[in-house]
């Protein structure tokens, strides 16, 4: 049997008007019926269903015919203020859909699990059999018959929760929406790929336990958690979620990219709630993530972990959270509380003075001021004729524009208002040469800032004697 983890979720916004596939859906609702699979279930309900059922399955199955699509099978999934069921989607009819396709071997399904000792889990799974494709097929559907409707790129939900809730416009998301809109029809005029073998990809999907890659998935869309200053991040993008040594595969338009990353950005801005300066800015040649006997896997874990720290409202929940992001994503760690507990208490000890922000819920505060820092860096280089993609607190592009992205990056910053700003990293990309001659002009770019900050480091230590002597 196949990795049940290799999959994707339900893209529940499939649509098609063709009457190839009209006919398709009205064949299999005749089957279900005949069958007696669909009992006393409203006819617009079960079209619905299975709608988005079948056309989900056959774009999954194009794009990787051993791949599962995720769907939920809880009520919580279906209850009133989430995504689905404002999409007037419900359990008892995906249930009587998924159930009924299985039942007559139009999909080959598997019930999800959850092992509560090691917190990990994966929803219900399902695949098309060749009969469906067999069946789809001889009515000549063909994928250019099928779309994708796209919802709302402005969501507001319940703090901790995908729920969604409804709001009134006001200017400011009027002006949000239009500029997402904007950056997302730009960013659909561009060809995004990956220069990688379909069969390396899934070998390293399935082993890092990582969701499938649905390429459709290419708009963008903020989500706010509570209210309007929390969160805001862009997200939805299929180059988000995938692993770092897939993503460094990534082209535009054919073209090589790269990644500038922040580093530190998070405990930066924490830093400068209080107007302090970063410890390692005052002389000391200090990663901020690293702590003394421990390897750069952990390091790479306490970057993502800082927001964990921040954002949740006690010790236990954040070491629950750890501990679900090091199964997933860090699997060669332990995730016991004797191994997370010491790393909390060194981040802890090594910076003391925004240790009071630990475990205050505060994060969405901190996504906030990020995501405006990654709205001013999308915006600007859309000016220029340039796509970046978003990855949180980093950005690729094309190699040849990577100086124009610097600038911008530190640029957001002042705009923001925050005088200290994080060095700026960059993730070669796997056919990046750096040879090239438009890689002058950054690495001028990074020399400058380098004396820049040597001078700024030789300026605070003078004062700092002056004021030992004084």
């Amino acid at each position: 049997m196949d990795n049940l983890q290799n999959s994707r979720p339900l893209d529940v916004h499939r649509l098609s008007e063709f009457p190839e596939v009209q006919r398709v859906i009205s064949y299999l609702l005749s089957e279900l019926s005949d069958a007696g699979l669909v009992k006393n279930s409203p006819r617009k309900k079960i079209l619905k269903h299975l709608k988005v059922v079948v056309l989900d399955l056959y774009i999954c199955y194009l794009a990787n015919p051993r791949i599962y699509v995720a769907y939920p099978r809880g009520s919580s999934a279906y209850s009133p203020g989430t995504r689905l069921n404002k999409l007037y989607l419900g359990l008892d009819s995906m249930k009587r859909v998924v159930n009924g396709l299985s039942s007559l071997g139009y999909l080959e399904g598997h019930l999800g699990i959850y092992n509560r000792v090691t917190e990990t889990g994966f929803q219900s799974r399902m695949r098309a059999t060749s009969r469906l494709i067999d069946l789809i097929q001889n009515y000549e559907v063909v994928p250019s018959m099928i779309s994708r409707e796209e919802s709302d790129v402005i969501v507001l939900r319940y703090q901790g929760t995908k729920k969604e809730i409804p709001f009134d416009d006001t200017e400011e998301i009027v002006r949000m929406r239009e500029e997402l809109g904007s950056y997302n029809t730009f960013l659909q005029g561009h060809k995004l790929g990956l220069s990688m073998p379909p069969d390396e990809i899934r070998d390293i999907l399935i082993e890092r336990r990582c969701a499938a890659i649905d390429y459709t998935r290419n708009s963008l869309y903020r989500i706010f958690n509570g209210d309007f200053t929390s969160g805001g991040r862009f997200y939805r993008g299929w180059w988000q979620n995938i692993p770092r040594d897939i993503r460094k595969h990534l082209t535009i338009d054919g073209g090589p990219c790269s990644e500038l990353d922040y580093s530190g950005q998070h405990l930066l801005l924490l830093y400068a709630r209080g107007g302090d300066e970063y410890r390692w800015l005052k002389g000391l040649d200090d990663d901020p993530y690293a702590l003394e006997g421990y390897g750069d896997e952990v390091r790479d874990l306490l970057k993502v972990a800082t927001l964990i720290l921040v954002n949740e409202p006690d010790r236990r929940k954040a070491i629950q959270a750890i501990r679900k992001k090091i199964n997933y994503d860090f699997r060669d760690l332990e995730s016991t509380n004797a191994f997370i507990n010491p790393l909390i208490d060194g981040m802890m000890e090594k910076h003391p003075m925004v240790r009071q922000h630990f475990f205050s819920g505060s994060g969405g505060a901190l996504q906030f001021q990020d995501s405006q820092i990654a709205a001013y860096v999308l915006t600007h280089m859309q000016a220029h004729g340039y796509l970046a993609l978003p990855v949180h607190d980093s950005f690729v592009v094309q190699d040849r524009y990577l100086g124009q992205l610097y600038s911008l990056m530190k640029e957001a910053y002042r705009m923001l208002g925050v005088e200290s700003i994080p060095e700026i990293k960059i993730k070669k990309g796997a056919h990046t040469t750096f040879a090239e001659p438009y890689f002058k002009s950054l690495w001028q770019e990074i020399d400058k800032d380098k004396l820049l900050k040597k001078n700024e480091i030789e300026a605070i230590k003078a004062l700092e004697d002056i004021e030992t002597l004084g």
